[in-house]
């Protein structure tokens, strides 16, 4: 079953493998961020916190703030603990030894005997991986080995099981990788784990637990193969490297140290191997950023810790496409003074506006040993915006409902502006027609946006319109103004009209005022009541009124009604009294005093429920009478049965 998975996983990930890329890197912004996360551990009371800021801010290359000041937190906390775990003792060396300059000494003369003491056991059920691998780190920390490797590798062998969780297989790998070419019995275990692996929208992959999970495994495979020199026979496929490449640089945002720690540990793992180099393709600004009188598209490439990759690129592309189709094709990019940047003349007559699907490819200069992944078919969405546009065509006009006559249609250039104002009532219509063509090669372009406003010169309402694309790419609205009063409110006056063109593909929306016109409609709802201001004023406040509840009858009423209802009780009592009670038979036992006590206790919670106790104190305390009246009761049954038996 295993063999058969991987052969799927092997396939589709090989599959894949043509369009998988790397498409950002770690920035100088997200470094500067993680380092103020990292910066926070220092500050933790949490060794293992203090570790991963030490750990984290060494493979930044920045410098530790005061560090004397963490050598004491770590000499205090390591001195006041009477016992400390083990991976509290590993945290404290590893950092320790991390930086390397700190004054004094650590003592866990102690740890050390019981690491020494785990070593020698015979009964090993007890111990953890993860106590074998902070063991034998901590001893390393110290400059010190297992005393005996042989006895070490035999119980890794006997902990090492095919049902190992994930975590306890990093344990493992990393440990095996400290003992040198010693661990290689465990080079078929490593194709067992990545088979763990989960698949994310077929471009990330990572192990169950995160981040932290994905990371340990990760670099654990790449220092075991060092260690035992795997070369050829390397477990992570590229195809993987680059989705596990993928996974790792969404998470770039961590908020904690532990997980700053394991993210620049995996990375520049990924980017300093002697296996393979996944690099990253970015543009330099988003989406290129071109428009039709500026058209350098520039493309950085990096590892993924944005920094040079060790040779130069020869960078092409394989094709260009718009609007399916392919529109440019083995064009060259240029080198630039910086040597991450390629930039290509996006200036080939015949393009126009819009959103490019690139495909690029690059391959290096010099003879590498080590092989660049994910430079092949990288994928580029690049977009063409206009810096303008021109409006042609552009009439405007009204004329009557009846159709008799023809439209009396004024053309106007772009930018200019009717000298006489319009006049239409609400018996016309009003005719706006245009085009827009692109600036440079002269071609129709669509717009998402192309609307006609109408502002009130008095009081600033406006009334909006979309201008409708016909079969021709021409623009047109065609405006009832009688069907469209409403819109207007009613509101006859001076109204200043409006061109507005927005896109996502121009750099800015074109808003051209070409004209004023005064509107009159019929005088049957044309009362303004207030101003374009006014509408977006706060409202008074809705104070909502509950219904008034419905009077109460007169005291004497309810006085009436209780006391026919007790009526009955006062009836009983009084017979009571007249015929006299008989408590001959009453049995004076436990079972009939608990019962009848249980009994009325029942009635007494019902009243305390009616005055002030909740449905749910009320049930707690019912279950328990219920028992007791319950169990009180059938012993009572059963002592009057058996009497009358006798």
């Amino acid at each position: 079953m295993k063999v058969v998975f991987l052969f799927f996983v092997t396939t589709g990930c090989l599959c894949l493998s043509s369009s998988l890329s790397v498409d950002t890197y770690l920035t100088s912004r997200d470094k500067d961020q993680l380092k103020n996360v990292l910066l926070t551990g220092l500050e933790s009371e949490n060794l293992s916190d203090v570790f991963y800021a030490v750990s984290g801010l060494q493979q930044l290359n920045q410098q530790i703030p005061d560090v004397q000041a963490v050598c004491n937190k770590l000499v205090k906390y390591v001195g006041k603990a009477k016992s400390l775990s083990l991976d509290s003792v590993y945290f404290s060396t590893s950092a320790w030894k991390t930086i390397a300059t700190c004054t004094g000494k650590l003592v866990v003369d102690e740890s050390v005997q019981e690491i020494y003491a785990m070593l020698e056991k015979k009964d090993i059920r007890d111990v953890h991986m993860s106590d074998l691998y902070f063991g034998v780190s901590i001893l390393s920390n110290l400059n010190l080995k297992p005393k005996d490797i042989t006895k070490l590798i035999n119980i890794i062998k006997r902990k090492m099981k095919p049902d190992d969780t994930i975590t306890d297989f990093g344990y493992s790998i990393h440990l095996l990788a400290s003992l040198g070419p010693d661990g290689r019995f465990a080079f078929n275990r490593l194709s067992d784990a990545i088979m763990q692996v989960d698949q994310v929208d077929r471009k990330f992959l990572q192990f169950e637990g995160g981040l932290s999970v994905t990371a340990l495994v990760l670099t654990g495979v790449y220092k075991f193969c060092d260690a035992v020199q795997c070369n050829t026979s390397f477990p992570i496929q590229n195809d993987q490297a680059l989705m596990f490449s993928n996974y790792l640089l969404s998470r770039k945002s961590v908020q904690t140290p532990k997980g700053a720690y394991f993210l620049l540990n995996a990375l520049k793992t990924l980017s300093n191997n002697k296996y393979h180099l996944p690099i990253a393709a970015t543009l330099v600004k988003p989406m290129g950023d071109l428009d039709d009188t500026q058209k350098i598209l520039s493309v950085r490439f990096t590892n993924l810790l944005g920094e040079p990759l060790p040779t130069s690129l020869s960078v092409g592309v394989e094709s260009a496409m718009l609007n399916n189709k392919v529109v440019m094709s083995k064009n060259k990019f240029k080198s630039t003074a910086d040597k991450t940047v390629y930039e290509l003349e996006f200036n080939e007559p015949d393009l126009s506006i819009g959103i490019y699907s690139i495909v690029i490819s690059a391959t290096p200069l010099e003879k590498v040993k080590i092989p660049l992944l994910g430079n092949t078919a990288i994928p580029l969405e690049v977009k063409v915006s206009a810096s303008s546009v021109n409006i042609v065509d552009f009439k405007v006009g009204t004329t009557d409902n009846d159709q008799q006559t023809g439209p009396s249609l004024q053309t106007l250039k772009y930018g200019e502006k009717l000298s006489t104002k319009l006049k239409a009532d609400h018996m016309q219509r009003i005719i706006v027609r245009f085009a827009i063509k692109d600036h440079q090669v002269k071609k129709h372009v669509q717009v998402h946006q192309a609307f006609v406003r109408f502002t009130n010169t008095k009081t600033g309402s406006q009334s909006v319109f979309v201008a409708e694309l016909d079969s021709q790419n021409n623009y047109k609205l065609d405006m009832d103004l009688g069907v469209k009063s409403v819109s207007f409110k009613h509101a006859s006056g001076l109204y200043s009209m409006d061109l507005i063109i927005g896109d996502s593909l121009l750099k800015k929306p074109i808003v051209w005022h070409f004209s004023d016109i005064k509107l009159k409609f019929s005088e049957v709802e044309s009362d303004v009541s207030e101003s374009f201001a006014d509408f977006y004023k706060p409202k008074k406040l809705i104070s909502h009124t509950f219904r008034e509840p419905e009077p109460r009858p007169p005291h004497i009423v309810s006085l009436l009604f209780t006391i026919l209802s007790l009526a009955p009780l006062l009836v009983l009592f009084v017979l009571w009294a007249r015929l006299g009670v008989n408590i001959k038979n009453f049995p004076f036992n436990l079972s009939a005093i608990g019962f009848h006590s249980a009994l009325a206790s029942i009635f007494i919670l019902f009243g305390m429920f009616w005055v002030y106790l909740d449905m749910f104190i009320t049930l707690k305390y019912l279950f328990l009478l219920g028992i007791s009246t319950f169990l009180f009761g059938n012993r009572l049954l059963s002592y009057i049965a058996r009497r009358r038996n006798k």
